[in-house]
């Protein structure tokens, strides 16, 4: 059985399933949310302390039957699972980390920099320019052509949508085409990672974000369905494993 389809069928809104706030103070409840807010809320009078340590007294127990009714299908998903999904299950995770341990705020940053730089140097043009080509849709790359320069590039800053959008672009976004054109870009000019750090600090950091980026997203593309659905089954586990770690944290608050 899918564990991820299995845990969307339980009900997460806690407060649904509790007949006992039928009143105004489920509803407080709720819009408050399960957290240390809530928590701290019983103080506010005796009676209220007493509907509040039961409302959290009955979520517990809610959310530790879902744990143990899960429980069971975890431990058969890691007994069952292949070695080699195994193995492609640690180096994913290692994979993420390395990912990951880059700061996309110095890359935002950097980014912005380098859009107030009139007349950049040719190390650091043809760099930028290469990245560009990850950070367009199909869609405007196909437009813009070979017509992307530089000007092209500062005027893309100047908008703010685009700016925002950085921050959320992931790996799962770059299509064949984006990084084949990064790459023919690198490739043709010859653009390295050397060039780039005596360019300037903002052009490197730009192009090793490009580069880490795409190195993590062809990694990714070598994983085979079955690794990507386990990988995607233990995420939801250790989400949910976390998620009740901190609520019991939050109930220990109030023993």
């Amino acid at each position: 059985m899918d564990i991820v389809k299995l845990s969307s069928s339980q009900p997460t809104p806690a407060h649904i399933s509790l007949a006992n706030f039928c009143d105004l103070r489920g509803i407080v409840f709720s819009f408050i949310g399960v957290n240390k807010d809530l928590a701290a809320f019983r103080f506010v009078s005796r009676e209220w302390k007493e509907f509040v340590d039961e409302y959290l007294r009955q979520v517990y127990s809610i959310k530790k039957h879902n744990i143990e009714t899960l429980r069971p299908q975890w431990e058969e998903l890691h007994r069952s699972m292949p070695q080699s999904v195994k193995d492609a299950i640690e180096i994913a995770e290692v994979r993420k980390v390395l990912y990951e341990s880059f700061d996309k705020n110095r890359f935002l940053r950097s980014i912005k920099m380098l859009a107030k730089i009139s007349t950049p140097s040719k190390a650091t043009r043809e760099g930028i320019l290469a990245a560009m080509y990850l950070l367009l849709d199909e869609e405007e790359l196909t437009k813009v052509g070979d017509t992307l320069d530089w000007k092209y590039f500062r005027r893309k800053l100047l908008n703010r949508n685009f700016v925002k959008g950085l921050r959320k672009i992931a790996p799962e976004d770059l299509t064949q085409g984006k990084m084949a054109k990064f790459e023919a870009a690198i490739g043709m000019e010859m653009v390295t990672e050397y060039d780039q750090m005596y360019a300037s600090i903002e052009a490197r950091n730009v192009y090793m974000w490009a580069v880490n980026i795409v190195e993590y997203k062809q990694f990714l593309d070598t994983l085979t369905d079955e690794s990507k659905d386990a990988i995607r089954q233990c995420k939801v586990q250790k989400t949910i494993e976390k998620e009740f770690c901190h609520f019991e944290s939050i109930v220990q608050m109030i023993a």
